[in-house]
């Protein structure tokens, strides 16, 4: 099946000026994912309406040719393959391959093997294929994959000290010379904390009695006394010789 190569510009040129259709108020709101289309159903709805100013909506115009609907690029059918034996079937100056994505590393390593020999052009080339030539050797590597994995890792030797047999004679004198000077070195004494003696209370000496500042207090105390009370008999006589 041949396609006009004009359709197919005319197609080209329908789908560079379609506009992007999105879905109802997917710009404000998170949970709306704006690839997911959705038909605008409602008795108000602005969208539906076709009102200025808002996203428009799928219809039939914006559709290209009839003839080159379900067509690549080139204007080839697209087949979809799940192994080797389906490339036989396939004719390459009309149809493209794609690879089903249920195909393991292997079968597609194998189907594009077969594909160039065939000079087949597959859409969805695997980046296996660029790595791998064959089928040979990617299980070659596969195998040892595993064998790696099965293969118990060898644990790292614990480093051990260095003993006398494995040194020099200069090593081993050397070593005998600290451990002599360690050996002569005297040990360090513990610190003894200083106990502390018990604390006895002195008594203060017993004072003697002073009797001679005792009399002499006395003595002066009579005489202040004394002189008071004649002070006091006089003037009680001059009192009384006034009255009268």
């Amino acid at each position: 099946m041949t396609v006009d190569k004009r359709l197919l510009r005319v197609r080209e040129k329908i789908r560079k000026s379609r506009p992007k259709f999105r879905r109802q108020e997917s710009w404000r709101y998170k949970r709306l994912k704006r690839s997911g289309w959705r038909k605008p159903n409602g008795i108000d709805n602005s969208m539906r309406h076709h009102k200025r100013g808002i996203p428009t909506i799928v219809r039939v115009g914006f559709r290209g040719p009839k003839a080159t609907r379900g067509l690549t690029r080139t204007g080839k059918v697209e087949v979809l393959i799940h192994n080797t034996n389906d490339l036989e079937k396939i004719d390459r100056e009309t149809q493209v391959v794609r690879i089903a994505s249920t195909v393991g590393t292997r079968k597609k390593v194998a189907i594009t093997n077969k594909a160039d020999e065939l000079e087949i052009k597959i859409i969805n080339r695997p980046e296996e294929a660029l790595t791998f030539a064959t089928i040979s050797e990617i299980s070659e590597e596969l195998l040892l994959e595993e064998e790696d994995k099965k293969e118990p890792k060898d644990k790292a030797p614990r480093k051990k000290k260095p003993s006398k047999s494995s040194l020099t004679q200069k090593e081993i004198d050397e070593l005998d010379r600290i451990e002599a000077e360690l050996a002569g070195k005297p040990t360090p004494r513990k610190k003894t904390t200083p106990t502390k003696k018990p604390t006895t209370t002195k008594k203060p000496p017993a004072k003697k009695p002073t009797t001679t500042t005792k009399k002499t207090s006395s003595s002066k105390s009579s005489g202040t006394k004394s002189t008071s009370s004649k002070k006091s008999t006089t003037t009680k006589k001059a009192t009384t010789k006034k009255s009268k």
